[in-house]
Formats: C-alpha cells, sequence, structure tokens
C-alpha cells in the first residue's frame, strides 16, 4: 500500500483539511483518503493515509480529482511530499486484538 506514515496528530489535522476544503466551497463532505493506525512493524503507532497515484486521481464530482483542489498540494506538503510516500505491508495495520479465528 502506498501512503503517508505521520503521527496521528498529523494525521487528524491533514484529514480535517481535507474535509475543510470541501466543506468551504459549500460542498458536501463526501470524500476522503481515510486513515488508518499502524500495529505493527517499524512505523507501529503512527498512522498510515493512504495516497498511491489511483487515490490521487480519484474523479470525484464534474471531473474533478482531490488534485484539482489547492489545498491538496498544502496538505501533501505537511506529509513531506509525494517523494515521502513509503509502500507499507498491508499486515501492519491488522489490529491483533481484533482477529478472531473462525471455525
Amino acid at each position: 500500500m502506498i501512503g503517508f506514515i505521520t503521527s496521528p496528530e498529523t494525521a487528524a489535522a491533514v484529514l480535517s483539511g481535507i474535509r475543510s476544503a470541501q466543506e468551504s466551497r459549500g460542498l458536501s463532505y463526501f470524500w476522503s483518503t481515510g486513515s488508518y493506525p499502524i500495529f505493527a512493524g517499524e512505523h507501529a503507532g503512527q498512522i498510515f493515509i493512504p495516497a498511491d497515484d489511483q487515490i490521487l486521481s480519484t474523479n470525484l464530482r464534474q471531473g474533478q480529482t482531490p488534485m484539482d483542489f489547492p489545498e491538496a498540494q498544502q496538505l501533501i506538503t505537511v506529509l513531506g511530499g509525494l517523494e515521502a510516500r513509503q509502500d507499507l505491508d498491508p499486515a501492519a495495520i491488522i489490529d491483533p486484538n481484533a482477529l478472531e479465528e473462525f471455525p
């Protein structure tokens, strides 16, 4: 999974910024990358924000993509720029306390 690895505080600020970018234009809050806590590996305790090229080019409304919002570049800069994206093993976001065995 390609995306940003950051602190919980920075992730909350970025997700709030995504929401604000939409609402400040009179739009309802309809799109977000979401975020996932990292439970395993060297980044345990941090947050993963998905941001591969497909996510960043998602067709939203009227042909707009997330990158068409001027705030997108500002939020990406807060996260270290596109070159700061990392490839995270999906197993790192699986909560070990939520695993159950099924018969």
